[in-house]
Parts: structure tokens; sequence; C-alpha cells
């Protein structure tokens, strides 16, 4: 098992006024942490690919359970 050492020294950052001023942004701030946090609402009909897939599944399973009867 690896012994890890927890880094106690307390340095204080100088930020800039610039850097300052890009947190104090809070729309951008909120808007790219709901793009990031959330899914999109695009509806199942409008992701071809996904659609797609699900329909082949669902037609394979279909196919396979009216064989077996």
């Amino acid at each position: 098992m690896r012994k890890f050492s927890v880094n106690t020294e307390k340095k204080k950052k100088n930020l800039t006024s610039e850097e300052i001023k890009s947190f104090k942004n809070f729309s951008k701030l909120s808007h790219d942490y709901e793009k990031l946090t959330k899914r999109s609402k695009r509806p199942l009909y409008k992701e071809p690919k996904l659609f797609l897939y699900l329909f082949l599944l669902g037609l394979i399973l279909y196919l396979i359970l009216m064989e077996s009867k």
C-alpha cells in the first residue's frame, strides 16, 4: 500500500485583478456549469442513431421470441 503525505504548508496565491474579474462573471460560470452537468433534453425521435439501434434491438428480440414459439 502506498503512503501519501499531506502538504500542510499554506501558500497565499496572488491573483491579478483580471483573474478576479474572470471569476466574477456569474452568468458565464452558471452557463458552463449547466452545460457540464445537465443532459440534453433532445427527444428520442430526434436522435436518429439511438432510435435506429433501439428499433433494431426490438426487431431482433421480436424475431427471436416469435421463432421460439
